[in-house]
């Protein structure tokens, strides 16, 4: 059973190379300041505003799904 629809193109399933790139960034800036959270640098609610601000810089296609 194939995981992607027959439906769908491939064209449409592609991430660009942008994107990719800002997701690639948005995900490591995201691991630094979970990092920073679980060693108690920064709260719950700072991560959570960081968090906010990297989606906004960054639009992650994938992102805002994975956690």
């Amino acid at each position: 059973m194939p995981a992607i629809s027959k439906r769908v193109s491939k064209k449409e399933a592609a991430m660009t190379k942008e994107q990719f790139e800002r997701e690639k960034k948005y995900q490591a800036a995201l691991a630094v300041a979970r990092s920073m959270l679980r060693q108690a640098v920064i709260n719950e609610e700072d991560f959570l505003r960081i968090e906010a601000r990297l989606k906004e810089k960054f639009r992650p296609v994938l992102g805002g799904f994975l956690f």
